[in-house]
C-alpha cells in the first residue's frame, strides 16, 4: 500500500508528531509513506529527518501563495506519478489545495480535523474555503476528526458529513535513566533539586502562554524554588518574554526554543501544563501521559476526555488563578504525583497505542478507496 499525507509543513507540532508515529508504524506493516510538506520556510530540519528515518520518503512543494499555478501542477503530476492508494491531508492549506489536485489525479482523500474551534489566526475566507472543499464528497472521500469535540465543532459547518473519530496515537517515551535525567534537570535550572514544570507547544496565541506565566506568577509567590520551562517556537515569543519580565519571573521561567528532546525533558520534569485556549486533542499532553508526567490542561477540546482523575487535573480557560491553584495542588502532593504517574502509562498504553490508531485509519482509507472509484 502506498499513502501520502499532506500537510501545511514540517514544524514541531502535534499534526507534525502524528506523522513521525503514522510513519513508523507504516513502516512496521511495509506500507510506504510519502509526506508532502507546503511551507519549508517554518520548516524545522529535525522533523524531515525524523521522518526519513522512520521510513518516509519527503517531498518539498514550497510556493509564494497558496493558489500557485506551478506547484499545483507538480502536484497533481506526482500524484498521477506514484499512484498512492490515498492521501490523507492535515491543517487548512493541506486541506484547500490538495483535494483540488487529488481530483484532477483520481486519488482518495481523507482530511483530517485537528481543531476544535476556529483558528484565530486564519483569515475567515480561507476558513470558508476549506469548509467549502470539506463538504463536497468529489473532492474529500471521509474525514477524520482527531478527538470528538473537533467532530462537534465541524459537523455543522460540514452539512451532517459523517466524519470518523479516531483520537491521536502517541509512541511510547523510552526510558531515560537517573543519571541523564539528573544531568538534563541541570542544564534546564540553577538547581536540579527544585521541582520543575514543563510546557511544550508553538508560541502561538491559541495556546495561551500569557495566561501560564501569569499562573506562574501566582505559583512563585508561595514556591518560589519552582521553576517552568516552555519548549517552542512562534510569533508570540516577545509578547511572552515581556509577560515574564512584568512578573519579574527572569529567574523563574525559561523559554528553551523549538527543541528536538521533549521526550528527555518530559521525563525530566515533575507535572506537565497545558494553558491552551483551542485544541482538538493535543499530542503533547499525550505524550507527557506516556512519559508518567501528571498534566494540568484547560478544559479545552478533547482534554478532559484524556486527563481522567487519576492521570490530570482539568481547569477552565482564560483562568490563571485556578491553573496556579492546580499545580500548587501537585506541587504540595509528591505521592499524588507519583499515583498520576502510574495511572497516565496504563492509560496511554491502553488507549491510544500507534498500533490500533493505524487499524482504524486503515479501515478509513479502505472506505474512501471505495468512495472514490
Amino acid at each position: 500500500m502506498k499513502v501520502a499525507h499532506v500537510i501545511d509543513s514540517l514544524q514541531w507540532g502535534g499534526a507534525q508528531k502524528l506523522l513521525l508515529t503514522f510513519s513508523a508504524e507504516a513502516r512496521r506493516r511495509a506500507i510506504a509513506t510519502t509526506v508532502i510538506t507546503l511551507n519549508t520556510s517554518l520548516e524545522n530540519p529535525a522533523v524531515p529527518q525524523r521522518l526519513r528515518a522512520s521510513g518516509a520518503e519527503v517531498v518539498r512543494l514550497p510556493a509564494p501563495r497558496l493558489f500557485d499555478l506551478r506547484r499545483f501542477v507538480q502536484l497533481v503530476r506526482l500524484l498521477r506519478r506514484e499512484r498512492f492508494d490515498v492521501l490523507q491531508v492535515h491543517l487548512t492549506y493541506a486541506n484547500i489545495l490538495a483535494p483540488l489536485a487529488a481530483w484532477f489525479a483520481r486519488t482518495p482523500v481523507v482530511a483530517t480535523l485537528h481543531l476544535a474551534g476556529p483558528d484565530p489566526g486564519l483569515a475567515p475566507r480561507k476558513q470558508q474555503l476549506e469548509d467549502w472543499i470539506l463538504r463536497r464528497l468529489r473532492l474529500v472521500q471521509q474525514l477524520v476528526a482527531v478527538g470528538f469535540v473537533a467532530a462537534e465543532f465541524y459537523a455543522p459547518r460540514l452539512n451532517g458529513r459523517t466524519i470518523a473519530v479516531i483520537p491521536n496515537a502517541v509512541d511510547p517515551i523510552p526510558p531515560l535513566d537517573a543519571a541523564a535525567c539528573q544531568a538534563l534537570r541541570a542544564t534546564l535550572m540553577d538547581d536540579p533539586a527544585h521541582p520543575l514544570a514543563l510546557a511544550v507547544g508553538r508560541l502561538t496565541a491559541i495556546k495561551a502562554f500569557p495566561d501560564l506565566i501569569d499562573a506562574w506568577a501566582l505559583v512563585a509567590a508561595t514556591h518560589p524554588e519552582a521553576r517552568l520551562v516552555i519548549a517552542g517556537s512562534g510569533d508570540q515569543e516577545q509578547a511572552i518574554r515581556a509577560r515574564i519580565t512584568r512578573h519579574g519571573l527572569q529567574e523563574k521561567v525559561r523559554l528553551l526554543g523549538s527543541r528536538d528532546d521533549v521526550p528527555q525533558l518530559l521525563q525530566a520534569a515533575d507535572l506537565f501544563v497545558s494553558s491552551s485556549h483551542l485544541e482538538g486533542l493535543p499530542v503533547a499532553v499525550l505524550e507527557a501521559l506516556a512519559a508518567g508526567l501528571p498534566v494540568v490542561g484547560t478544559e479545552v477540546g478533547d482534554v478532559p476526555h484524556v486527563l481522567i482523575k487519576d492521570t490530570g487535573i482539568v481547569v477552565p480557560p482564560r483562568q490563571p488563578a485556578q491553573l496556579a491553584e492546580a499545580i500548587v495542588a501537585l506541587l504540595d502532593d509528591p505521592a499524588r504525583r507519583q499515583a498520576m504517574s502510574v495511572a497516565a502509562r496504563q492509560h496511554i498504553a491502553a488507549h491510544y497505542s500507534p498500533a490500533a490508531w493505524v487499524d482504524r485509519l486503515l479501515e478509513v482509507y479502505a472506505a474512501a478507496q471505495g468512495s472514490r472509484r
